[in-house]
């Protein structure tokens, strides 16, 4: 009700005299972008590792008690891979585009509390690994990416790993913590394909997460965040996000809408709740962090993309309705930044003032985006540099959370499962997996 009654609200004030109308429709704006690429060489000083704390989840600072095993799980995006299994059960999830028109591939990362399933599992790409190094754990995805002409650390995932971990496979496959089950046998007993909700080939690829959580031997190096259970104290207040990676069909767009009773940020995706098919529930976030970065494509090759997540950028923050622009920043000696000495170093975002921000306790959405991506809020007060846009359609009321189907448990010596297919009309140009 708070939500239809604030855009009610909205499309009153639009109909009031042309400067009141002006005035307020400054108020949903698009960030702004000029200097952002600057901020890549501003001087930082960049905090040291946080100490570990006895019953605190490292990546959401709730109470857990366990063992650290963090597994990071390649989401596909395409919207026929809508509703995705598992994810509300992610401490942090990754978005970021993998093809230059905008589409996009997620990484979530799952610790705190392991789903039995997760999926629709798809493809590797060299960024969704560097993201898997700052935390040491498993890596699963269906396929990955190759560049088959030479050696290829840039976009080749077989030649990025191995110049990362010389034992990365054994005997042409892979082995952990590079969980794959596609076109290797290792792991293929862990996949399987998943018809409910409507999914099909090649986007109902599951993984058995217990599964993958059996496979660890050892934990890995926590890199703790800070922690603050009230949020931002300061900021502009905004009430909305938008991320308009690709409008066109199949559209990619990532939305919040900030609930005040909660305070947590309600996640949409192409105007549709991003609920949880595993067991019906809406997702909801105490941070959402925009990541600007370079996002260039490797040899011009529009299916090849090539992401900095190492040195530092800008970071959009928003907490607590609040928002603020800050700088995210990782490197390995706080001096230069490396692109693989830097890979194990954690990511630090940093506030406004050059401090370590303090997550709000809850789970976390960052959002990878190129430095010139449009990144639009509603916001109480206008915004210096930003720029006017035209009064948003409302956002659709979540439904009820529903009642999920059972999960199919899959049977002992199941069929393995074929490659995902990519036929004449794929979207993407990859050697395998999709």
């Amino acid at each position: 009700m708070h939500r239809i009654c604030k855009w009610i609200l909205v499309a009153a004030l639009a109909l009031c005299v042309s400067s009141v109308a002006a005035a307020e429709s400054s108020y949903y704006l698009e960030l702004p972008t000029n200097g952002i690429s600057a901020s890549m060489n501003i001087s930082v000083n960049v905090p040291g590792e946080n100490p570990v704390q006895e019953g605190i989840n490292p990546l959401t600072g709730e109470t857990w008690y366990g063992v650290y095993h963090p597994i990071l799980v390649n989401i596909d995006t395409h919207p026929k891979a809508l509703p995705h299994w598992g994810v509300s059960s992610a401490d942090i999830i990754y978005e970021m585009p993998i093809q230059a028109d905008g589409s996009t591939r997620s990484a979530a990362l799952f610790m705190g509390d392991i789903p039995a399933y997760a999926g629709p599992v798809r493809s590797a790409r060299v960024p969704m690994g560097s993201l898997r190094e700052i935390w040491g754990g498993a890596w699963v995805f269906y396929g990955w990416q190759e560049w088959p002409t030479a050696t290829n650390t840039t976009v080749d995932v077989v030649d990025w790993a191995l110049k990362v971990h010389s034992d990365a496979r054994e005997s042409g496959r892979w082995v952990f913590p590079f969980v794959e089950g596609g076109l290797t046998r290792n792991y293929v007993d862990l996949f399987h394909r998943e018809s409910s909700e409507g999914h099909v080939a090649p986007y109902n690829v599951q993984v058995d997460m217990k599964g993958v959580e059996a496979l660890f031997t050892s934990e890995p190096t926590m890199h703790p965040f800070l922690f603050t259970e009230t949020g931002l104290d300061h900021g502009v207040d905004v009430s909305s996000i938008t991320i308009n990676y690709k409008t066109t069909d199949p559209a990619y767009i990532a939305s919040y809408q900030y609930n005040e009773m909660t305070g947590l940020y309600e996640r949409y995706r192409n105007g549709e709740p991003y609920y949880d098919a595993l067991n019906g529930m809406n997702t909801e976030y105490a941070n959402v962090i925009v990541l600007r970065t370079n996002v260039t494509w490797y040899n011009n090759a529009p299916h090849r993309p090539v992401i900095q997540l190492v040195g530092q950028g800008t970071a959009e923050i928003f907490q607590n309705g609040k928002y603020i622009r800050g700088t995210w920043v990782r490197t390995h000696d706080a001096s230069k930044a490396d692109e693989f000495q830097s890979l194990s170093s954690r990511m630090v975002f940093l506030d406004d003032n050059g401090n370590e921000l303090p997550l709000k306790v809850g789970k976390t959405f960052i959002q990878i985006v190129n430095n010139d991506q449009s990144v639009i809020v509603s916001a109480g007060q206008n915004i210096e540099g930003a720029t006017p846009q035209a009064t948003p359609e409302p956002t659709a009321t979540p439904e009820p959370t529903r009642t999920p189907k059972p999960t199919r448990t899959p049977k002992a010596g199941a069929s393995t499962p074929v490659p995902v297919e990519v036929d004449e009309n794929a979207e993407e140009d990859i050697s395998f997996g999709g």
